[in-house]
């Protein structure tokens, strides 16, 4: 009998000729499989997975076992309280997994997506950071399956991943057989047992990360970590390119599972309720995700006048709508409703957002840095932020603790920053913290390239940067930001970047107890001249958890008139951090403390009030136009 049918007959007990056909209980001589496992409660006991090759698996996370018509299977739930998702934990690393293919290998499984999702992972043995792209992934995306592969034959160094992505659209709630091989010349994918993608591009011998993880029901490597939200039968790897009849052959035998009528468990509601991103004079952006897909409806009006609607096609995920044809600084008001093809419903209160006033008109704004964790801190900086009424909200980076887990934005950051971004546009900046993560360009609704930016308020003109890239001379940033400046006609001018030139930190630039510190970080400091030469008024960033701001800075010295305000805004929920022993030559105020950076313009007038997360307020100034009085 051929040894694919001995351990894929037990997909199914229904189907499974034998007890041992169901439930192999070793792997067999003639058997090329290196790894298997059935995940039913006779493998399944708490957290412990006895997997059918002998292997010990641990389950993380959230996870059941449940019933359908044809068996049993291992339900990753998402993530819970803990802002964690489940998943089954095949080893620590690779380097403790032995006999991991290298020449050939087929990695075959039948699972039911609950929640597409960009990266996912069904079977994971992959390293993919920045340039080092190691190993393989049996996964998928918000459309179809997918397999990625890394060979010597594509290796330019730190190895390079090529992905397959599979032409069957996944259905939620719908069972499937998704296998991949590798031949040593060919990668294939298929699903349902026909072949769905092929590319010859990799070649060779299977490259390895030797510290990846390797999992079930996961995208993850050292930095990232995308759990699945669906159920899993089973999962096996060989070490040998099982043909394509071979495949076929064994999802006729099974395909009834593929029949399986899905069930309506997965409720519609909002992952992400919907919030405002990017205002501007005429427009606005209002963004929300769904679990199911759904078509998205927005209801707007002014204060006075009729109903319009725009509709967002049906699909799940992120839903991004753009409001054009609006009145500068007005207040427009709107609810967003979203419909699935069965007819179930979901609908926002009635909400007000308000577009960006044209130059002349006062206005205020907040700023807040680094809201990563400590949920009740940033809940309550988020609720002073919305107390104020700010015409706008603009983040200094770090919105998140590890950007790459999505959980950390859809069960920390939007949860605790409402109702300020139901009601207030967003203006965010990347920090370290966001490790350049793809969900923040998929939540956020900012131009291009997203990373740096710029917009107009009033009077006010703001150059967003990120400070995790290159910002010396004749850097794309540099010479960007030379020209936005040198064309701006602001009355006053702000720029926004994480990391700060100027710090009292202890310890963030050098231990400042004990030996040197550069006092700030030399990356962003490159920008000075820029911001002297062209008149910025106040820079903003976060990254250290206090607050501090200096004297008006110029050629390296502190001045009265006509210099450079540095202001760090990093309280807005990580852990508070402390100051140097000594006060530096740029030193003028800190605050240890969570907080919001209160700013209101008129004119030529801007007064600021640094305010804690006990609403009392550290300190204010008063500022006409380049003299700081405290």
């Amino acid at each position: 009998m051929n040894h694919l049918h001995i351990v894929l007959t037990s997909m199914s007990c229904a189907l499974a000729a034998t007890a041992a056909h169901a439930h192999p209980a070793a792997k067999h001589s003639e058997d090329r499989f290196v790894f298997g496992a059935e995940f039913d409660r006779d493998h399944v006991h708490t957290d412990a997975v006895h997997a059918v090759s002998g292997h010990h698996l641990r389950t993380i996370g959230t996870s059941t076992i449940t019933t359908d018509a044809l068996g049993e299977s291992l339900e990753l739930l998402g993530p819970g309280l803990d802002g964690q998702g489940a998943y089954v934990l095949v080893a620590e690393s690779v380097e403790q997994f032995d006999d991991l293919p290298t020449h050939e290998l087929t990695v075959t499984s039948w699972v039911r997506i609950d929640e597409p999702t960009r990266w996912g992972g069904i079977l994971s043995a992959v390293s993919d950071n920045g340039d080092r792209e190691k190993g393989w992934v049996l996964g998928y995306d918000h459309d179809s399956f997918t397999f990625g592969i890394s060979t010597t034959g594509a290796d330019d160094g730190d190895g390079a991943l090529t992905y397959l992505d599979g032409r069957t659209a996944i259905e939620t709630g719908h069972w499937y057989m998704v296998t991949a091989t590798f031949d040593g010349e060919t990668a294939r994918l298929y699903v349902n047992g026909k072949l769905d993608a092929e590319t010859t591009d990799q070649h060779g011998e299977v490259l390895y990360e030797q510290q990846t993880p390797i999992a079930v029901g996961a995208y993850i490597d050292s930095n990232e970590l995308h759990t699945m939200q669906g159920r899993i039968r089973n999962v096996y790897l060989f070490d040998e390119a099982i043909t394509s009849e071979q495949i076929t052959e064994e999802f006729e035998r099974n395909s009834v599972i593929a029949e399986i009528e899905p069930e309506s468990e997965i409720q519609l509601q909002w992952t992400v309720e919907p919030f405002l991103c990017y205002a501007t004079q005429r427009s606005i952006s209002v963004v929300c995700e769904l679990p199911v897909p759904a078509e998205v409806t927005l209801r707007y009006r002014p204060a006075v006048g009729d109903i319009r609607e725009i509709h967002s096609s049906e699909k799940s995920g992120i839903h991004t709508i753009r409001i054009e044809g609006l009145e500068p600084g007005e207040p427009y008001y709107y609810e967003v409703i979203a419909e699935s093809s069965e007819g179930k419903r979901v609908q926002t209160d009635p909400m007000s957002f308000q577009t960006a006033v044209e130059r002349g008109k006062a206005f205020t704004f907040v700023m807040i840095g680094d809201t990563q964790s400590n949920p009740d801190v940033v809940k309550r900086v988020s609720d002073i932020a919305w107390s104020h009424r700010p015409n706008f909200v603009s983040i200094a980076g770090d919105l998140v603790t590890t950007g790459t887990n999505k959980s950390h934005w859809t069960h920390h950051f939007f949860p605790n920053m409402r109702p300020l971004i139901n009601r207030v546009p967003l203006f965010p900046i990347l920090g370290n913290h966001e490790k350049n993560a793809r969900h923040y360009y998929e939540y956020m609704d900012l131009p291009d390239p997203e990373y740096y930016y710029s917009f107009s308020y009033g009077d006010a003109d703001y150059f967003m940067l990120d400070s995790e890239k290159p910002m010396g001379p004749g850097s794309e940033q540099y010479l960007w930001l030379e020209d936005k400046l040198a064309s701006s006609d602001a009355r006053w001018k702000f720029v926004v970047h994480h990391r700060p030139p100027y710090s009292s930190d202890e310890n963030d630039h050098g231990n400042s107890w004990l030996g040197p510190t550069t006092l700030g970080d030399l990356n962003p400091r490159q920008m000075g001249p820029l911001y002297e030469k062209y008149g910025v008024d106040i820079v903003f960033n976060g990254h250290v958890h206090v607050y501090e701001r200096t004297f008006p800075l110029r050629d390296g010295q502190a001045v009265e008139h006509n210099g450079v305000i540095y202001m760090t805004i990093g309280g807005g929920g990580g852990g508070l951090e402390d100051f140097t022993p000594f006060n530096p030559w740029f030193g003028s105020k800190k605050v240890s403390t969570h907080h919001i950076c209160y700013v209101e313009i008129v004119g030529g007038h801007l007064r600021m009030q640094a305010i804690d997360d006990q609403e009392i307020i550290c300190y204010s100034l008063s500022d006409s136009r380049k003299s700081a009085k405290c």
